[in-house]
């Protein structure tokens, strides 16, 4: 068994404190160890640190090995640039096959929350008997507890299996992220799921669909082969990786394929997608101001606020996020949180590059 920790991302709705070369997974939001060192550390007790695998983007290579010195260093794979979840999850299959043909492999992003951590075990657990025992495509849904517009949905057909107490059901089709509206009906239908983004597969049956429905992803990606076990794969990943085709693994297999499952997952889950989601994770003043560093506040309620190095005073202010960071400040209203992006995006127009 093998895991794969997709660390790819930029974070940009994490800025000011995410940057380009030290992105949200690489930050410690909640705790002291940062969001990647927290996922690998979760799945301690389920495989050894050989068997964990990373794959992230070529700019965070030092601060990756700085905070990963356990993990061989053969172990991390650093891709030149983005090329979405299906160029990086069949270059760790690959990888995954040519050290285990037979091997099962969990498929984590890096920078998701976890709180109730036993169950994540016993959940993935049951996923990896279910992958062993036949070749399908499984996938964590999370079971909702609002009508949350954010994400996207799976909508479970039949339950088909149980594995450990969990129950396994055949997933009849994925939606895209709802308005408002679709997404109180999903809530209502009882089986609609948020889309975790973690699967756990064979690697061999995860090619096999990927030859099927993205051959000339899977023909590209296996120009590799000649090179994964040589001092050449890192510069053979270079060559090929500006041309591979870009799509997410969801739209490019998982919409498509008709062997994929799904295991209902309770186990306290948040994707922390930007800061607004803070509000559900730090710690609350009497007025509702979610907070990390020390703040005062009068008559303003519902803020999130990062000041670790000076105190922030609210006064007359509602539903507003606050960021400090060393030579950048962010304020902005919480239901703006998403288009943060939009910001760097001028940023860059403009010639800002330090500030990015």
């Amino acid at each position: 068994m093998y895991a794969v920790i997709m660390a790819g991302g930029k974070g940009t709705r994490f800025w000011p404190r995410s940057r380009e070369k030290k992105p949200k997974q690489l930050l410690n939001i909640m705790g002291r160890r940062s969001m990647l060192q927290q996922t690998i550390a979760r799945i301690a007790n389920l495989l050894p640190v050989e068997n964990v695998l990373v794959v992230a983007g070529e700019a965070y290579g030092e601060e990756l090995r700085r905070q990963l010195a356990e993990l061989p260093a053969e172990n991390i794979f650093l891709e030149p640039v983005g090329r979405n979840t299906a160029a990086c999850i069949g270059l760790a299959a690959l990888l995954v096959q040519h050290r285990d043909p037979s091997a099962v492999m969990i498929v984590l992003p890096a920078d998701h929350l976890i709180a109730d951590e036993e169950l994540f075990l016993s959940t993935l657990r049951a996923a990896v008997a279910m992958a062993r025992k036949q070749t399908a495509l499984i996938t964590l849904g999370i079971r909702p507890t609002s009508p949350e517009t954010g994400y996207g949905y799976i909508e479970a057909g039949d339950q088909v299996d149980k594995a450990q107490e969990h129950k396994i059901y055949k997933v009849s089709s994925f939606h895209e992220k709802p308005d408002i509206e679709r997404a109180k009906h999903y809530l209502e239908q009882g089986n609609f799921f948020w889309n975790s983004g973690m699967f756990v597969w064979q690697a061999e049956a995860i090619l096999a669909v990927m030859k099927n429905y993205l051959p000339g992803l899977y023909t590209d990606l296996h120009r590799l082969k000649p090179y994964l076990d040589t001092d050449g794969l890192n510069q053979e990943i270079n060559n090929i990786y500006p041309d591979l085709e870009s799509i997410s693994i969801d739209y490019g297999v998982m919409e498509k394929a008709d062997n994929v499952l799904m295991i209902p997952a309770d186990f306290g889950w948040n994707d922390l997608g930007t800061w607004a989601s803070m509000a559900q994770i730090w710690p609350k003043d009497d007025q509702n101001n979610a907070h990390q560093g020390e703040i005062m506040a009068m008559d303003s309620h519902g803020n999130v606020v990062l000041s670790q190095k000076k105190l922030c005073v609210l006064l007359g202010v509602d539903d507003l996020i606050v960021v400090d960071a060393e030579d950048a400040l962010l304020v902005c209203p919480v239901n703006r949180a998403q288009d943060i992006g939009k910001i760097l995006d001028l940023m860059k127009q403009q010639g800002m590059e330090q500030y990015l």
